[in-house]
């Protein structure tokens, strides 16, 4: 028996009645949502080996203007408000917070040792302290003008620098006991300032700390494609992950999953299908996809 090949012409005609009839774009969605929400998880997430091949990525790694195509971008337009909190209702800032306040994730002391004994850190600690002993000395001290007479107050802080390595424990454990405990209101009041912090108040990098930036990110961009340590790292994670998920999941659907009893997958698959149908259909209104239909029909037929 010999199959007839259609034409182009007529796959094109039926292609382009297709991409314009809302009954058949929305029957042909509920078959792709029925073929999603009923397939087992394991068959529809596909095995990944690894990463693409460095070849692949050098293609997406071409652009050299990259940080300031960002900053070009009209972010003023797209979010027109002063901060986070003015763009969202109280009540989802509520949540928000509440939710940022219910994670338990903590440093451990010996971490805060390590964050407070970086030089930059210890050298706020230490300016911090070098002032408060001079102001409390100013108001308390009859004597400390005849000190800085002397010039001995400038020695102040190499007195505290000297020390500081022995109280930074110290201070670690006040910060674990106070703030890094789950009672602890700071993730909720940090969260807080966030979402009301002025956009303003972040500076800007200008065009010299641009190029910098830019060389230092293409240097990165390059490590990071080079590291074949790293490459093997993400991949094992990745592929670690994957069967971590299927064999807790992988026999579930995904309506299974997520816990869809029928009204509510029913329910999903309509609106869902529905909003497909208005994208689809608004999409072909300015960039016709019958051609690209067509084209993958006759490769398939053939």
């Amino acid at each position: 028996m010999v199959v007839t090949m259609p034409s182009k012409s007529l796959i094109e005609e039926k292609v382009s009645a297709f991409v314009k009839d809302p009954v058949k774009l929305k029957n042909t969605s509920g078959i792709l949502f029925d073929f999603i929400f009923d397939a087992p998880l394991e068959k529809l997430i596909p095995t990944i080996s690894g990463l693409p091949p460095i070849s692949i990525l050098d293609q997406f790694t071409k652009k050299k203007d990259r940080l300031q195509t960002l900053l070009n971008l009209d972010i003023s337009a797209a979010y027109p408000y002063q901060t986070i909190s003015e763009g969202i209702e109280p009540e989802t800032e509520s949540a928000i917070t509440e939710f940022v306040g219910s994670l338990e994730v903590y440093p451990s002391k010996k971490l805060l040792v390590d964050l407070l004994g970086q030089k930059a850190i210890q050298d706020i600690i230490a300016n911090i302290l070098e002032s408060g002993i001079i102001e409390f000395n100013k108001k308390t001290n009859p004597l400390f003008g005849m000190i800085q007479a002397t010039g001995l107050d400038k020695q102040i802080k190499s007195f505290i620098n000297l020390f500081l390595p022995n109280f930074l424990p110290k201070i670690a454990d006040f910060l674990h006991a106070t703030s890094f405990q789950p009672n602890s209101s700071m993730p909720h009041d940090i969260c807080l300032l966030i979402l009301h912090a002025q956009f303003t108040e972040v500076t800007l990098p200008n065009s010299e700390q641009l190029e910098k930036a830019e060389v230092a990110l293409s240097n990165l961009i390059d490590r990071l494609k080079n590291d074949k340590k790293l490459s093997a790292t993400t991949s094992n994670l990745i592929q670690q992950l994957q069967n971590s998920f299927l064999n807790l999941y992988g026999k579930q659907t995904l309506k299974e999953f997520l816990n869809l009893n029928e009204v509510e997958y029913s329910d999903l698959k309509n609106i869902g299908s529905e909003y497909l149908v208005e994208q689809i259909l608004n999409y072909h209104k300015k960039n016709a996809i019958d051609s690209l239909l067509t084209s993958l029909i006759e490769e398939i037929m053939n």
